[in-house]
């Protein structure tokens, strides 16, 4: 049992790698449907104004703090057990773990090139995790439940989630209760990093959790929204009570 705590108009969870595979391992075992959202500014200030969004986060199994402002609010509300866990970082403990459980996984996201290079990647990294299928993410609405029934065909324990945002947190509102997948991960560009596509910041980037402030250096667009995302998040950090 995870005991998330009360964010904002959100919630977040405290604890470590260790305890939400864990979480995930006895969801599995006792075939309790869940999923995770991992949470940073942007989708913090987002969900605000967007009532999907806001809800499907709110139902989570667990939220876990994929954003250093993140827990920065929680510190500020004297949450100590809240650590920074991206999606990717979730991802590849699972798949790490994957075999010792016989979890059979399945990709959905991105292009189908991407996917299957992701797929490979993945395979050598981790001791060859059981991928049971996969799909790209360019469906249209009138293949959804082709998509729907491939993955129930396959039953797969770890559904992880490689589309935009908020499309993957949408799916997961829209279909859940159609699925037939023990565990739900929106993990945004994992698949492209592992497919070497894209590369992930450098560890001391990271370890800063300065990764936002990088990718905003090289996309005009992302940084002006990163500005006005982060005005909106710190006055709820200085002013919440």
């Amino acid at each position: 049992m995870i005991n998330n705590l009360p964010l904002g108009h959100l919630k977040i969870a405290p604890g470590d790698l260790r305890s939400f595979i864990a979480f995930v391992d006895n969801s599995i075992r006792n075939q309790q449907k869940t999923y995770c959202v991992p949470l940073n500014l942007t989708k913090y200030v987002v969900s605000k104004k967007d009532p999907k969004l806001k809800k499907v986060i709110r139902a989570a199994g667990f939220v876990i703090a994929d954003g250093i402002p993140i827990c920065w609010l929680s510190k500020r509300l004297g949450y100590k057990g809240v650590r920074r866990i991206t999606g990717i970082e979730l991802a590849e403990a699972l798949l790490a773990h994957s075999m010792s459980r016989g979890w059979r996984i399945f990709l959905l996201g991105s292009s189908a090139a991407d996917v299957d290079l992701a797929i490979r990647y993945v395979k050598e990294k981790f001791g060859q995790p059981l991928i049971v299928g996969f799909h790209h993410g360019y469906f249209t609405d009138g293949e959804v439940n082709l998509l729907l029934a491939k993955i129930n065909t396959l039953k797969p324990d770890i559904l992880l989630l490689g589309l935009g945002m908020p499309q993957k947190e949408y799916f997961i509102d829209d279909y859940f209760d159609h699925l037939k997948a023990s565990f739900l991960l929106p993990v945004g560009g994992a698949f492209d990093i592992w497919a070497q596509t894209k590369k992930r910041s450098n560890a001391l980037i990271q370890k800063l959790g300065l990764e936002w402030l990088q990718r905003s250096i090289y996309n005009s667009s992302k940084a002006r929204n990163i500005l006005r995302y982060s005005f909106d998040f710190f006055k709820d950090y200085l002013f919440y009570r």
